[in-house]
């Protein structure tokens, strides 16, 4: 029996987290400065592929919300949860890099958004490909 995968329009979190990084991303590509501390730890590069994986994908996911037809949802859903898995794993294994004492919870916390994406990121790839095996793929 195959499983029902429920897509991220449903899913409180996985919303407030694409709208959080379309906005922090959205901020910073428009000159918002992140704070001194930040700046300091990591290269410019870091923050700006960071900047821009946001803002990609936290768009991307909102836009899938919207999608009425299931698959189209679930393939943008699953180009956001890359990025979504991407942006806060990079941004993690920049700060383990500092070798800052300092950022131990903000990579914990970076390190657990970025599994957590990756996991709903294989959930909709599962969906994706039950909706494939039943000919229901657009």
């Amino acid at each position: 029996m195959p499983t029902i995968i429920v897509t991220g329009r449903h899913r409180p979190h996985e919303v407030m987290f694409l709208v959080l990084s379309s906005a922090v991303g959205a901020a910073f590509v428009a000159g918002a400065k992140p704070p001194t501390t930040l700046e300091q730890l990591v290269q410019p590069w870091v923050l700006w592929t960071w900047y821009l994986l946001l803002l990609g994908s936290g768009v991307i996911g909102l836009v899938s919300i919207a999608m009425p037809d299931t698959y189209r949802a679930l393939v943008l859903e699953l180009a956001a949860m890359h990025g979504q898995t991407a942006a806060p794993l990079l941004y993690g294994v920049a700060l383990l890099s500092t070798g800052s004492g300092a950022a131990g919870f903000a990579v914990a916390f970076f390190a657990g958004w970025s599994a957590a994406s990756a996991w709903r990121g294989w959930q909709v790839w599962q969906g994706m490909r039950v909706l494939r095996q039943v000919g229901d793929a657009g």
